[in-house]
């Protein structure tokens, strides 16, 4: 009787999910080990962040390798075991409500999908910078919002197109990214040798992060570490999510680490911190370390680069307002998607809805360059509260799915228990350290900790506003239909063989 019931209550356990199940059933598996890594460092990886790191001086490098190691690593280990356990569309989602129950599940689910409407409401600014930068001029506020609500929406465009087809732009992207970080990075080194480091050099700073003066680098570095998880909203369209996920992990950290390492130092060694532009100054610095036109040219190709990250952006996120759909914390028409592409075009089209609102909203009250840093800053602050739902899942997992582990062959946390519980102990401390440095401390110098805080916090206090509105309206809406007619129409998408051929 026992046994029964223990198979029971196993089996009940098990049931897949419908995330789990619909979308192995109509999404194409397009996405290979080097198309992973490419999405996994568009995402991740904004070079941009190395201006605001390295205006911190040489104390930056110690910060980034903290940072490296308190948050990328573990993070990086906790997601590939999880999704090596779960591999299904949904990522955090899935592995929270598993782990902690429903309603965890969408927490968690949400705070790792709010980033992409505070991102795709801020990076629009950055390309435009970049251009104005290139181009030598000058735009006034209505044209810079309204050029940025063009780029935006050009971007919500092509993130609608097939999957397969981004994924080729995104692979020939990464390559330029590659040379790009190159560049900027002999450039400085050559300068360097000429001129002397235009950032005094001081082997203590190299050595010993410099919490006491420049603490706010801390959670501007984690910021940029950000979004390890996020691939994995698209498990289903994986090749090969056993595969493919652990290698996207370990060699896409190694490149974006790399890139962040060799653009912040390039950086350093052409322009006094004082004098580097908190958003562009890591093509800036090419203006007086590289031949004439040099910089102009960099300014565009980082334009272009920007833009591809973020249509990687509306790919991946776009997929947990779907998940949620299935899952019928939203309405129906969330799981709407195109037959021809597979792409879920409500959820999109959403997204860019809120973010040419928050856009808009923000924009108007202060100037470009700040609100931008001000929205990365309540970005990490959220963004950073998620990291919950994919460490201590791990533990719970190692205990709720003790089966599973002694009987299925996959990637996991080295060392047992006791690398489990270092790694989320770890990563738990350097999320705290990081929540605390980037809502408290202020990331730009003429901002005080009073304004930087209004803001962060008001931007914090919007994000669960909405959280708290989508989950009760949201549910209430999805709960009026029944789950088998919220899934009727999608029995029409019979993926064939030659569908996924022409995908691939």
């Amino acid at each position: 009787m026992t046994q029964e019931l223990e198979t029971s209550a196993s089996a009940h356990r098990d049931k897949l999910l419908t995330t789990e199940l619909v979308p192995e059933q109509i999404l194409p598996k397009v996405m290979t080990t080097f198309g992973l890594v490419a999405t996994y460092v568009f995402i991740i990886c904004w070079i941009t962040g190395s201006s605001v790191i390295a205006s911190g001086g040489w104390t930056a490098i110690p910060m980034w390798i903290l940072g490296i190691l308190t948050f990328l690593v573990p993070a990086g280990m906790a997601v590939a075991e999880l999704g090596n356990l779960w591999p299904g569309q949904g990522g955090v989602y899935i592995w929270a409500t598993r782990t902690m129950g429903e309603t965890w599940g969408f927490i968690g689910g949400y705070l790792s999908w709010i980033p992409v409407i505070l991102n795709a409401a801020s990076s629009p600014a950055v390309v435009v910078q970049f251009l104005l930068l290139a181009f030598h001029a000058e735009l006034g506020l209505t044209v810079s919002i309204i050029l940025q609500l063009v780029i935006l929406w050009a971007v919500i465009g092509l993130a609608l197109a097939k999957l397969a087809a981004n994924q080729r732009v995104m692979n020939t992207v990464f390559i330029i990214y590659g040379v790009l970080t190159a560049v900027i990075f002999v450039s400085g080194l050559v300068y360097a040798v000429n001129n002397g480091s235009a950032t005094p050099f001081a082997l203590r700073d190299v050595m010993v992060p410099d919490f006491a003066g420049a603490g706010f680098l801390y959670g501007t570095v984690l910021l940029y570490l950000l979004g390890v998880e996020t691939p994995y909203n698209m498990g289903a369209e994986f090749l090969s999510v056993r595969k493919s996920g652990p290698k996207m992990v370990i060699l896409g950290s190694a490149a974006l680490v790399v890139i962040y390492l060799m653009t912040t130092v390039g950086t350093m060694l052409a322009l006094p911190s004082d004098q580097i532009d908190p958003v562009t100054g890591v093509i800036g610095m090419l203006g007086v370390a590289a031949p004439k036109g040099v910089m102009e040219v960099a300014a565009v190709v980082l334009a272009g680069i920007i833009f591809v990250a973020l249509v990687a952006y509306q790919i991946a996120y776009s997929r947990l307002i779907f998940v949620s759909g299935l899952e019928r914390h939203l309405p129906r028409i969330f799981t709407h998607l195109n037959p021809r592409t597979r792409n879920p075009v409500t959820a999109v089209l959403i997204q860019g809805v809120l973010s040419s609102l928050i856009l808009v909203g923000l924009y108007s009250q202060s100037s470009m360059a700040n609100v931008t840093i001000f929205i990365q800053g309540g970005l990490s602050t959220v963004w950073l509260v998620s990291g919950v739902f994919f460490l201590f899942p791990v533990i719970i997992a190692r205990k709720k799915y003790a089966d599973r582990y002694a009987n299925e062959q996959f990637w996991r946390i080295p060392g047992g228990s006791v690398g489990v519980w270092v790694t989320v102990i770890v990563g738990t401390i350097g999320t705290i350290g990081g929540v605390y440095y980037s809502f408290a401390k202020s990331w730009i110098k003429d901002v005080p900790d009073s304004t930087w805080m209004t803001w962060t916090g008001g931007i914090s206090i919007g994000i669960v506003a909405l959280g708290v509105a989508v989950y009760v309206f949201g549910r209430r809406a999805a709960h009026k239909t029944s789950s088998e007619d919220a899934l009727a129409h999608l029995a029409v998408l019979d993926l064939t063989k030659k569908n996924e051929t022409e995908a691939v």
